[in-house]
C-alpha cells in the first residue's frame, strides 16, 4: 500500500472516529437529561447507565488507539481507554447503592476526558490550528467540573441534577469540538500524520 493510500485510509478512519464522537456526545447528553429530570431514579440504574457510558467511551478510545495507523493524536488513547473501560466494568458489575461511588467515578471520567482534550489541544496548537484554544478550554472546564463532582459539597439529589447539567454541557462542548474537527479534517490529518 502506497503512502497516499495509507494516508487516505487514515483520513477515512479519522472521519469515522469523529462520527463515533458525535454518538458518544449524544449518549452523554441523554444521560445528562435523565440525571437532570429524573433525579429520583434508583442508584442502581444510574450506576449501570454511567458504567455503560464509561465502557463505551473506553472501548472507543482503545479502538482509536489500535486503528490510528500512525496518527499521533490517539497515542495516549490506550491509557484513557483502559481507565474508562475498567471504571465502566466495575460500575456495571457492582452498581452500588451508594451514589457517592458513582459520583466519584463520574468526577474521574470528567477529569480524564479533560486531560484527553488538553492533550489534543496541544497537538492542535503545535499544528497551528485555530481550534486548539476551544479544545483547551473544553478540557479545563471538564477538569473543573470533575473536581467539583469529586469534592461533592452538595446533597445527593442536587448532585444528581448537577451531574446531569455537567453531562449536558460536556456533550454540547464535545459536539462543538467534533464539528470543528470534522470541518477541518484534512488540515488536522496533516498535523498528525
Amino acid at each position: 500500500m502506497s503512502k497516499i493510500e495509507v494516508k487516505k485510509s487514515t483520513e477515512n478512519l479519522f472521519n469515522r472516529m469523529l462520527n463515533y464522537s458525535f454518538i458518544t456526545a449524544g449518549l452523554s447528553f441523554i444521560l445528562g437529561l435523565i440525571l437532570l429530570f429524573l433525579p429520583n431514579i434508583t442508584n442502581k440504574v444510574v450506576g449501570i447507565l454511567v458504567g455503560i457510558s464509561f465502557l463505551v467511551t473506553g472501548i472507543g478510545a482503545i479502538y482509536n488507539y489500535f486503528h490510528r495507523e500512525g496518527a499521533k493524536l490517539y497515542a495516549l488513547n490506550i491509557v484513557f481507554g483502559i481507565l474508562f473501560a475498567i471504571l465502566g466494568i466495575v460500575i456495571i458489575l457492582y452498581p452500588f447503592t451508594v451514589m457517592s461511588f458513582v459520583t466519584i467515578c463520574l468526577g474521574l471520567y470528567m477529569i480524564v476526558s479533560g486531560c484527553m482534550k488538553i492533550n489534543y489541544s496541544f497537538w492542535f496548537k503545535r499544528g497551528s490550528e485555530d481550534c486548539w484554544l476551544v479544545t483547551l478550554v473544553t478540557g479545563i472546564l471538564l477538569i473543573i467540573f470533575g473536581i467539583m463532582v469529586l469534592v461533592n459539597p452538595f446533597s445527593s439529589l442536587t448532585l444528581t441534577k448537577l451531574a446531569g447539567i455537567f453531562l449536558i454541557i460536556i456533550s454540547v462542548l464535545d459536539v462543538m469540538d467534533t464539528y470543528m474537527f470534522k470541518k477541518r479534517s484534512k488540515e488536522i490529518m496533516d498535523i498528525f500524520w
